[in-house]
């Protein structure tokens, strides 16, 4: 499990020690465009990812007895103001492009937990929490037994701020052990859950309310580099580096992967001839 953290705290590292250490996210470029262009970072409600156990509270069920009767209650709606997006740890490898870049068409972006840590403290409105932590890889049934120790005897309706910020720590950081290649580093953010809250309508993008939009004011201040798809033509490459650069005033460094280039050898070999 992640290390322990003080759960009052507004902004959590959990389980990271270096804060210098570099973190990659692929991503449509489309989407990077849109980051520079409206100036904001989004981040998605767990219910998008492909792994059911990375949204527990919409599967998890309270049971209790009342006059004889038994009551089930849901903690989905918990699920609601929990966003998060996903980095690693890995720098490249070929599972990371054929995985995430299913197309062949994405791009690579790089920046630093402290630059994704100091990001988020300038967030301090009163009840949106954020983590930022290495996901831990646990075995299915340890992970099922955790969550049932953790909602037992709890109603999803007497569940503090406290024990929300627990679940999120102890669980939406903590991933069966078959994904461990991936090396993932969690920005989890919880919203107020109260949908009344002017903070919701604040930060939840008002066409799709599973995605929850972070201002950045600075968008090549944050990302360190940008990387094409090792598999990506090279006449897009140079059109899109020429818009970042121009356009979008990106200055850092920006680049193909050279993953799959081809080995081209050239070395002096002894004549046929005997020369």
């Amino acid at each position: 499990m992640p290390m322990e953290i003080d759960l009052s705290a507004e902004h959590e590292l959990v389980g990271i020690d270096d804060t210098t250490q570099s973190i990659y996210r692929v991503c449509e470029i489309s989407r990077l465009i849109d980051v520079f262009v409206n100036k904001s970072l989004s981040l998605t409600r767990p219910k998008l990812w492909d792994d059911p156990y990375e949204n527990f509270l919409r599967y998890a069920i309270g049971i209790y007895k009342y006059n004889d009767e038994e009551i089930h209650q849901s903690y989905d709606y918990l699920s609601n103001e929990i966003f998060g997006q996903c980095w690693t740890l890995n720098i490249e490898n070929d599972a990371t492009w054929r995985i995430y870049s299913p197309g062949s068409d994405r791009v690579k972006v790089k920046t630093t937990v402290e630059k994704l840590f100091n990001f988020m403290k300038r967030f301090t409105d009163n009840g949106l929490y954020s983590y930022i932590g290495k996901v831990t890889y646990d075995k299915q049934e340890n992970i099922i037994s955790k969550i049932s120790r953790a909602i037992k005897n709890k109603s999803p309706y007497t569940l503090s701020p406290f024990d929300l910020a627990s679940l999120v720590k102890n669980y939406y950081l903590v991933k069966r052990d078959v994904f461990d290649y991936e090396k993932e580093v969690r920005l989890i953010v919880s919203l107020p859950p109260k949908p009344e809250n002017y903070i919701n309508a604040k930060y939840k993008d008002s066409k799709n309310l599973d995605i929850c939009n972070l201002p950045l004011d600075d968008p090549e201040d944050f990302f360190d580099e940008i990387v094409f798809d090792p598999r990506i033509p090279d006449s897009l490459v140079r059109a899109f580096t020429s818009y970042f650069k121009s356009d979008l005033k990106y200055n850092n460094n920006i680049y193909k992967s050279t993953l799959y280039e081809k080995p081209y050898v050239r070395e002096k070999v002894k004549s046929i001839f005997g020369k």
